[in-house]
């Protein structure tokens, strides 16, 4: 418990907030898992749990002002790194100065080939993917690149803490060669298991989809996918839901 409290500690420290929550509930469980276990008299589970409390407030409570403190200064506040795509070179460069103005902005961009679904079949367009990393706060970094953006419906996502597998929107990654990303983008597309797929030049194929979609993507692919949980702005999110039909 005293281990699990110290990680949470940590987490609050580098504002990993759904961890820490998960840690600070998990603690106390462990303290009921060694009285069965046999590993705690019962006698002692109500006087472990106290202190257990206690220390966790005091401990917590001197964290807070350091935490609010970064958090109104900005300094030290957790990396992330948001990707949003353009349909030409001279607007991603466009997205790229705008991130000038985000703290500790360090930008890429990269042209990739992008597969959806629009008007009953599967299309291609070529699009420049421009990865933003930066400790501005994700809603003030999502309102400077939306200003900078040509599209009426952005996509603008970044990378979650790992949360529980019933999360409902991610990202999966899968390394194959430049031919087969291209056609296994095209499969999962016409699938109707992924809203979007891009494949960069090197055969790294990245695809967004929801949690209902993951196991018929997973099977589709012969290569492993890793996934990751992505938070973004609402109207794309949204999209994801109502493109990803084929896991209904």
């Amino acid at each position: 418990a005293q281990a699990i409290l110290a990680q949470a500690l940590r987490d609050i420290q580098d504002l990993r907030l759904p961890a820490a929550r998960r840690g600070l509930v998990h603690a106390p469980a462990c303290l009921t898992g060694c009285v069965a276990s046999g590993g705690l008299p019962s006698y002692t589970l109500a006087r472990a749990s106290k202190e257990f409390c206690q220390l966790a407030s005091s401990q917590i409570a001197y964290s807070i002002p350091a935490l609010l403190q970064r958090a109104k200064t900005g300094s030290g506040m957790p990396n992330i790194t948001l990707l949003t795509t353009e349909d030409a070179a001279d607007k991603a460069q466009k997205i790229v100065d705008a991130s000038k103005n985000l703290a500790d902005a360090v930008t890429s961009v990269e042209e990739v080939k992008s597969y959806y679904w629009w008007e009953g079949k599967v299309n291609f367009d070529p699009e420049w993917r421009v990865a933003v990393t930066t400790s501005t706060a994700f809603d003030d970094a999502k309102e400077i690149i939306s200003k900078a953006h040509s599209y009426d419906l952005p996509m603008i996502i970044y990378d979650l803490e790992q949360l529980p597998d019933d999360h409902k929107y991610w990202k999966g990654l899968v390394q194959l060669t430049s031919q087969d990303a291209i056609t296994l983008a095209e499969k999962l597309v016409e699938q109707r298991i992924v809203a979007c797929a891009q494949a960069s030049p090197d055969g790294l194929l990245a695809v967004k989809t929801v949690a209902s979609c993951k196991p018929m993507v997973e099977k589709s692919s012969e290569a492993a996918i890793t996934w990751s949980p992505i938070g973004g702005n609402e109207g794309y999110l949204n999209w994801l839901e109502e493109e990803c039909v084929g896991g209904k």
